[in-house]
């Protein structure tokens, strides 16, 4: 049996009340896709917000991120998804099955308990909606765990 594999991430990298729990007090707030880029392996945009960005910020995040960072796009159909994203951007729905949505209430053996399903070959996106850094890092500890 395959072991399933999962990638860790939030909904949306910039959120207000990280700007000195989880970025440094210090830092540009240009930069914190790049920062974010270190400790998650994704991340999930609404469609309200990746949409407006436009060619510059998409060419921006590219650059800002490792080549196996995952762009999940909410709303993107394969023809719509940013070019010089491809193969780094993934067009979701917040109900598709490959996503996992926790938050601070989430129970960590819930999640273990999909975690242990067969795999389907496709990875699990683990996305914390509330942005919840002590329930993020729960979550990290289970993962590793775990073996994923």
């Amino acid at each position: 049996m395959m072991k399933q594999s999962a990638a860790l991430g939030a909904a949306g990298w910039d959120r207000p009340e990280w700007a000195d729990a989880f970025y440094p007090s210090d830092m540009p707030q240009e930069w914190r896709l790049t920062f974010y880029n270190t400790q998650f392996d994704c991340v999930f945009l609404a469609a309200s917000s990746w949409r407006q960005a436009g060619a510059a910020a998409y060419e921006a995040w590219a650059a800002d991120t490792h080549e196996q960072f995952v762009f999940l796009l909410e709303g993107a159909h394969s023809e719509a998804l940013p070019e010089v994203l491809a193969g780094r951007a993934l067009g979701v729905g917040r109900e598709d099955s490959r996503l996992f949505w926790f938050d601070r209430d989430t129970s960590l053996k819930t999640l273990a308990e999909r975690l242990a399903q067969p795999a389907s070959g496709a990875p699990l996106y683990l996305l914390s909606r509330d942005g919840d850094l002590g329930q993020i890092e729960r979550v990290r500890t289970l993962l590793e765990l775990m073996g994923l």
